[in-house]
């Protein structure tokens, strides 16, 4: 994970303010971090370093790790901790005093001292003209060895050229499709393993995947036909227990859509917020899973309605829907076509959340009518109080 979240961290932090400036800056803790087109690191660094950009380059010693990322990277100076470089070019001239690992199109190490740690390099191209006191993994095309690698060595790709000066104490494993001889000087015979890589039958794969991919399909399969079928329970449920309370959505959502839908952003953003507000709290916290609850099962009921009510309003001008039986059964047609409705590309969640805020939307406007024909007799009652009380004109 280090050598993944600390690049992250340097382009977080630096790459907004480098958008401004040819060159952004930044030290703290003893890290030093550089971004910019042209990034690099020309003083010494107490900590760690981090480097993106075009053209990267390392010119003063760090004392800890180095982070470097960009299209032309290049380490002039020594690294005491690891390194990780990636890019199209990478070029180690400095010494590493623990791990190297870098990733390009063309990889070089070419340091005159010895890599105290491993090595692993992937390139289309990599030459290892630097000592290695440790071992070596290598991917790559094709591999220049001139260097001495003290331990182990796994070569993975199609190619190696052997050098004057390469030789490897420890096991020379290589992973080819054609077997690539080892001369004596480099490792004896018995210290060299090779493994064939086999071509791969793509026909075949294809049908393996083709398989996983229909039987990866079932469970998805009866998860929405379940999810459908819940939804339509959901449904008949209100239909037949609360009849009043669905015509009563039915008249409200054939009037003025755009309020209904107006009025579903606010509800439904106010729903989503009850889960931020209880989080923050220390009471709320404890209540944050009903309360997930609640955004569940609202957000559930909203869609229900919502899909239930577009389908009234287009059934009501072909038909009238005035019994409880073809309520349900235009609910059912409504669930199945808004289901692959959302599952069209790029335009299928809208339908989803257009579905979703058209049915907080028309809840919002009964529950408010309700609320405010209460409110309306309380102040009409306060009123007739107020007039009443001696000394009100």
């Amino acid at each position: 994970m280090k050598a993944l979240s600390a690049p992250a961290i340097a382009l977080l932090l630096l790459l907004p303010v480098a958008s401004h400036a040819a060159e952004a800056r930044l030290t703290i803790g003893g890290d030093q971090y550089a971004a910019g087109q042209a990034a690099s690191i020309a003083e010494a660094v107490t900590h760690d370093a981090f480097a993106a950009g075009y053209d990267v380059t390392l010119k003063a010693p760090v004392a800890g790790d180095a982070h470097l990322a960009g299209f032309n990277v290049n380490v002039d100076s020594d690294v005491t901790g690891d390194l990780y470089a990636a890019g199209a070019t990478v070029n180690v001239r400095g010494t590493v005093g623990g791990d190297v690992t870098a990733f390009g199109s063309t990889v070089s190490l070419r340091a005159g001292q010895p890599v105290a740690g491993n090595v692993r390099l992937v390139g289309s191209s990599v030459t290892l003209d630097t000592p290695i006191s440790g071992a070596g993994i290598v991917t790559a095309q094709t591999l220049n060895l001139n260097a001495r690698v003290a331990g182990d060595l796994e070569f993975f790709g199609e190619n190696v050229v052997f050098g004057p000066a390469a030789s490897v104490a420890g096991v020379v494993t290589i992973h080819a499709r054609k077997e690539i001889p080892v001369p004596e000087t480099v490792a004896s015979a018995d210290r060299v393993k090779f493994i064939q890589l086999e071509d791969t039958d793509y026909a075949s794969e294809a049908g393996k995947t083709a398989d996983h991919v229909v039987r990866s399909i079932w469970p998805a399969v009866w998860a929405v036909a379940l999810w459908w079928l819940l939804l339509g329970v959901m449904g008949i449920l209100f239909i037949t227990l609360a009849t009043r309370l669905v015509v009563t959505l039915e008249a409200v959502s054939r009037k003025r859509p755009f309020r209904s839908i107006g009025l579903g952003l606010l509800s439904f953003a106010a729903v989503l917020g009850l889960v931020p507000v209880f989080a923050l709290t220390l009471v709320g916290i404890f209540l944050l899973p009903f309360v997930l609850i609640f955004v569940v099962l609202a957000c559930a009921l909203a869609y229900l309605a919502g899909t239930y009510l577009v389908g009234a309003r287009i059934a009501s001008a072909l038909l009238p829907v005035d019994t409880n039986l073809k309520r349900v059964g235009l609910l059912a047609v409504s669930i199945i076509v808004a289901g692959p409705l959302g599952m069209i590309p790029v335009i299928g969640w809208l339908i989803t959340l257009l579905l979703l805020v058209f049915g907080f939307g028309t809840i919002a406007v009964v529950t408010m009518v309700r609320w405010s024909r209460q409110d309306v007799e309380r102040i009409a009652a306060a009123e007739t109080q107020a007039a009443a009380a001696p000394g009100n004109p």
